[in-house]
């Protein structure tokens, strides 16, 4: 005697949707979390070499601002809000003197099983004043 089937292929097929969803939202995390590394990553360098060759022998030495406006510029796609930069330069803005520009932002991941509080991603960049 044959068993009746119904309904089985309707559980297999919510129990496939579930791991197959779950995998593709875990895909999607750690790929907005690269992204956002790698944009990170980006500002930090770019920032810093702005800073570099627009030190006080340039004539127009960059300010923090400016180079906070230079990080920002390189930020797509994020919420610039939740993004930290700050600039040092030692001792001074004179050419061989170094700049150091940290780019940090807060990212809060959608899945609770990759952290349930915000993680902040940062990179320090530090350049040689050229001018």
């Amino acid at each position: 005697m044959r068993r009746p089937k119904r309904g089985s292929t309707l559980v297999e097929s919510a129990i496939v949707t579930t791991v197959f969803l779950t995998l593709l939202a875990g895909i999607l995390q750690f790929g907005l979390i690269g992204f956002a590394y790698n944009s990170v990553c980006f500002a930090a360098h770019r920032a810093a070499r702005f800073a570099a060759i627009r030190g006080n022998a340039s004539g127009h030495p960059a300010l923090t601002a400016d180079v906070q406006a230079e990080a920002l510029s390189y930020i797509t796609c994020l919420d610039t809000t939740a993004l930290t930069v700050t600039t040092t330069w030692t001792p001074d803005k004179n050419p061989g003197s170094t700049v150091q520009v940290n780019v940090a932002y807060r990212l809060t991941p959608f899945l609770v099983t990759v952290s349930s509080s915000a993680m902040t991603l940062q990179s320090t960049s530090r350049q040689i004043i050229v001018q």
